[in-house]
């Protein structure tokens, strides 16, 4: 019989890295909400609606926040994947029927979230990556470890590619401006169902478009399995469950990994346009070390006193929920569909409202898991992956026991 982790199995600094995280998902998120995919890679129309405001508030974001915290989700995906996996095999459990039930859930509420919610999604990536890893899991801590290295340096390497120059953003990008802003519900989802984001489908190839969403989607399994691994290697080192342990040693290692990814990240910020060997820098070396520096330090606070981080590890519990629910509020806040505000805010008040959003999903969660042991959609994904309902309520558990 395959059992769910339960509560007190739960790693506390995990909860509090995923909840955290999830605040600079959405503030980088925010951009893209607000002004399409176009806006992550140029300035558009209504961006710097509040001057030098939003400007220096895009540079913050494009310095400390782009990259790192999906990077660090990548990191705790890994982890977490590899932390099931090694409890299932300590209790003598198969793992593998579990780990595809689970995996191919996800793949759907990916699949479901791109048509019906919003084209920015990573369920559907973190999936694909996820079986990549699967093939990985059999190595030894050693193996795992050089496997990331190896693949970290191959993508690093791609920095010195000189910058080609100024290029044209895919088709799908500024096809995607018009439907966005003033576009029916039914037309956002013809729309994604028939551009991918390579931009070789023009929305009249159903073949073109299966093609270039199947490439999207294997470039960006490609850039995220390195941190797939290094948090699979972090698991089986078991690092986070002792990390009073290795304290000093992870204060030594903060400066570096600050260094390194501010330095890797200053030239993509401070570029004026798209510079191809700078974002190649940023994505690859800067995000990486940048949200390794972030994980640290919160690892490093939990562990002096877990107790006021309570909240945020509310919000990391009901990760897959909250994730959801920011995708469902900002497309129906922007989007033509909804209240309209496409391009409107500007970067600064944007970024400000996603603050806001993100508080009082921190308020929400705190309320939501007073009464329940698990947010809806993960109790929804648990059932689906031990093919069995489980308790959602606390009553229910303790009636259990």
């Amino acid at each position: 019989m395959h059992t769910p982790l339960q509560q007190h199995d739960r790693i506390m600094s995990l909860d509090v890295i995923r909840g955290i995280a999830l605040l600079g998902i959405l503030l980088a998120n925010s951009i893209v909400f607000q002004f399409g995919m176009l806006g992550s890679m140029t300035p558009v129309s209504g961006m710097y609606a509040n001057g030098e405001l939003d400007e220096g508030a895009h540079f913050f974001i494009r310095l400390f926040v782009d990259g790192s915290f999906i990077t660090l989700f990548s990191f705790l995906f890994g982890y977490g994947m590899t932390l099931q996996r090694d409890r299932f095999k300590e209790k003598n459990q198969s793992y593998s029927p579990v780990f595809w039930r689970r995996t191919v859930l996800l793949l759907v509420f990916g699949l479901l979230h791109i048509l019906f919610i919003w084209r920015g999604d990573i369920l559907l990536t973190y999936s694909l990556t996820a079986m990549l890893l699967f093939a990985f899991m059999p190595l030894k801590k050693r193996g795992i470890l050089i496997s990331a290295l190896i693949w970290f340096g191959v993508l690093g390497l791609t920095a010195l590619i000189p910058d080609v120059g100024e290029t044209p953003a895919p088709y799908f990008y500024s096809a995607e401006q018009a439907v966005l802003s003033d576009g029916s519900y039914r037309d956002h989802i013809q729309f994604r169902a028939s551009h991918d984001l390579i931009g070789i489908s023009t929305g009249d190839s159903t073949v073109a478009f299966v093609f270039g969403e199947l490439f999207y989607q294997l470039s960006a399994v490609l850039t995220v399995m390195p941190m797939f691994l290094f948090g699979a290697f972090v698991a089986r080192s078991k690092w986070l469950e002792a990390f009073h342990l290795y304290r000093k040693k992870a204060l030594l290692l903060l400066p570096v990994l600050l260094l390194i990814g501010i330095a890797a990240k200053l030239p993509n910020a401070l570029a004026e346009g798209m510079n191809t060997q700078y974002q190649t820098l940023s994505i690859y070396i800067g995000a990486p070390f940048l949200a390794l520096f972030y994980g640290t330090c919160i690892a490093i606070l939990v562990s002096y006193g877990s107790k006021w981080f309570f909240p945020f590890a509310n919000v990391g519990k009901m990760a897959f929920s909250n994730y959801i629910l920011q995708s469902i509020l900002f497309t129906f806040l922007f989007y033509g569909y909804g209240l309209g505000l496409y391009g409107q805010l500007g970067v600064f008040y944007g970024a400000l409202l996603s603050i806001g959003v993100y508080g009082l999903q921190v308020l929400l969660s705190s309320i939501w898991l007073h009464f329940f042991r698990i947010g809806p959609l993960e109790w929804m994904w648990r059932s689906g992956t031990y093919l069995k309902w489980q308790s959602i309520t606390k009553k229910d558990t303790v009636a259990k026991k």
